[in-house]
């Protein structure tokens, strides 16, 4: 099913008290469409009047994703990268590195450095794991919603950050938002490369977001499914990564998810209680953390010590 939610303007973000954080995150799945795909939401896109538009501006979402590499840090080294045609990064602890060479992958890439406006949306969390002695690296998959051919960069990716910088075979995830496919889709085809995975808000039911219609169109040609409309419905469970978790759960990969009870853009329900009720079923270990009130944004998203706490953990 397609969902169809109610749109959540920047003015309804300020009088949250959350600010411009929410009017920009809010908007991360919207942006993601527009910067790579360039198409709208089924269903999202509407009239309004100028003085209070229904979502963020075109062109502002468009520049969140960065056409460079670059960020600073205050305890890191950004390293840039080109695998498969891609851009990527790795960034590089300046202080004491882990002795087990644990890391941190973010999905979607452009979390962990500068967007295209030079904010960097997840320093609180990236300077925490480079504090910690890890390193934390990202690929740039476009809105490939989990498609195989996006799988396959991030292989390539995988491999070379590891002949290049020796990190731990096992990573731990950082997926958010529509990162939730692209790194589930990963790991469950690479489980033993996978330690644990933490999700913020993320899409796990492509059904749910954003819809088999637009699975189809998002990923630009070579990131796509390959796939028509009928074919993807036909075999949507060898795709959806909330049908592929049983990998996960054989190799023991721990899951933790973040997510607000009202996010009407990436539901609570299908994308992290109904995953963690699975993968419990399964055996494997699986919590959801659920902050009430919060939709598709917001600070808690942004700032949460239980997800930290949990990627650099025993």
């Amino acid at each position: 099913m397609d969902r169809n939610p109610s749109p959540i303007g920047p003015e309804d973000c300020r009088s949250r008290g959350v600010g411009s954080r929410c009017a920009t995150h809010w908007g991360l799945a919207a942006a993601l469409s527009i910067a790579v795909a360039f198409v709208p939401l089924v269903g999202w896109a509407q009239e309004t009047p100028p003085a209070k538009p229904a979502t963020p501006d075109a062109e502002y979402l468009r520049k969140l994703i960065p056409e460079r590499i670059e960020g600073t840090y205050a305890a890191g080294r950004l390293v840039p990268l080109e695998v498969a045609g891609r851009r990527g990064y790795v960034v590089e602890p300046t202080g004491e590195v882990d002795a087990r060479r644990r890391w941190i992958w973010i999905f979607p890439f452009w979390l962990g450095i500068h967007d295209g406006h030079g904010q960097l949306h997840h320093r609180w969390y990236v300077e925490r794991f480079l504090k910690a002695g890890f390193h934390v690296a990202g690929i740039d998959v476009g809105t490939s919603c989990g498609s195989p051919a996006g799988a396959r960069v991030c292989e390539e990716f995988y491999e070379r950050v590891q002949r290049q910088f020796g990190l731990n075979e096992r990573a731990r995830l950082v997926v958010q938002s529509n990162g939730g496919l692209i790194g589930y889709a990963w790991a469950s085809r690479q489980p033993e490369r996978v330690e644990r995975i933490g999700g913020i808000c993320p899409a796990t039911d492509f059904w749910t977001w954003p819809g088999l219609y637009n699975v189809i169109q998002f990923p630009t040609r070579g990131l796509d499914y390959g796939l028509t409309y009928d074919e993807l419905v036909r075999n949507s469970s060898d795709y959806n990564p909330i049908d592929r978790l049983e990998p996960l759960a054989r190799q023991g990969v721990r899951i933790l998810h973040i997510h607000g009870d009202r996010d009407e853009l990436v539901p609570l329900g299908p994308n992290s209680t109904e995953l963690a009720r699975r993968y419990r079923r399964l055996g494997g270990r699986a919590e959801v953390v659920i902050i009430p009130g919060l939709g598709h944004g917001g600070t808690p998203l942004y700032e949460s010590q239980p997800l930290v706490d949990f990627l650099l953990g025993e």
